[in-house]
């Protein structure tokens, strides 16, 4: 199997400066080098799922933006129990959520409504069907997105 592509940033937001340091620390021992960028630690040429994988297993309560923000997509999609009828404009703004606190909204963009809305309802039947599965970084892009020229 072939490693992840990375992205040119991921972003984290820490809650405390402890979590920061924490979150620092993890980041340093996987090679990276965390630069505070506003109210981010971002990391430059890495994967948003193995960078959350590494702060998951390192004990640091911060999250990579994009993992959050999937996750808000997914309990969105779950909480709606499917009825997206006329929720197009819902789903965009969540997608462009996920690409905008990643830092990741001029490299890739929302597919057109109608498309999300099938991608939305085709996930959340996954997520029924397979009992709350994790959605990788290149699930939701292909579902979603659409990289830009």
């Amino acid at each position: 199997m072939q490693p992840p592509l990375p992205e040119p940033i991921v972003r984290i937001r820490c809650t405390t400066d402890a979590d920061r340091a924490r979150s620092r620390q993890i980041l340093e021992a996987m090679g990276l080098s965390p630069e505070d960028a506003l109210t981010w630690l971002a990391v430059r040429d890495a994967h948003p799922d193995t960078v959350n994988a590494a702060l998951v297993a390192g004990g640091a309560v911060a999250r990579t933006a994009a993992r959050e923000n999937i996750g808000k997509l997914l309990g969105w999609l779950i909480d709606r129990q499917g009825d997206l009828d006329g929720r197009s404009r819902n789903v965009k703004a969540l997608v462009e959520r996920v690409l905008g606190d990643a830092g990741l909204a001029q490299r890739y963009a929302p597919r057109p409504e109608p498309e999300l809305l099938e991608s939305a309802r085709t996930l959340y039947r996954q997520l029924m069907a397979e009992g709350a599965p994790f959605i990788s970084w290149e699930r939701f892009l292909e579902l979603f997105c659409v990289t830009r020229p």
